[in-house]
């Protein structure tokens, strides 16, 4: 009976604890694609700036790229490598990327804050060009 009462207790703090991401839409060349952004500071902060079109660059095959004007104040830790589908933000250069591919070389040389997820399916990086260049206007909104 104790061991039932502990697990129950681990279960209820556990829930009790559960962040709470919120669904966003991802708008790219009139395609929605679907994401969350996590229950952080940094991230809500961004979010509050909803609705925002970045203008961003691919790179390397594996990632779009592109600078803000607002700079949040809420920086945390980065780290050096991605999951397929992160949003980041990069305090280095004040921009948020979106990663998604893994490549032959996925360490990062600037740290990147995950902030979110796309949830969607990623296949659309992998083609998009804007009159030849690897280059679109990404909408990150609320639902």
């Amino acid at each position: 009976m104790k061991k039932i009462s502990i697990i129950m207790f681990f279960i209820f703090f556990s829930l009790c604890n559960a962040q709470e991401n919120t669904k966003i839409k991802i708008t790219v060349n009139n395609q929605v694609l679907e994401g969350v952004i996590y229950d952080t500071e940094l991230s809500k902060e961004i979010m509050n700036i909803f609705p925002i079109t970045v203008s961003m660059v691919g790179y390397g095959s594996r990632e779009y790229y592109g600078s803000i004007e607002y700079r949040p104040k809420n920086i945390t830790k980065g780290q050096l490598n991605f999951q397929n589908g992160d949003i980041t933000y990069c305090a280095r250069n004040n921009s948020l990327a979106i990663f998604y591919s893994q490549s032959s070389n996925p360490n990062l040389t600037m740290e990147v804050i995950p902030i979110g997820k796309v949830t969607s399916d990623l296949s659309i990086f992998h083609d998009l060009y804007n009159n030849g260049e690897r280059i679109a206007d990404i909408t990150f909104s609320l639902y």
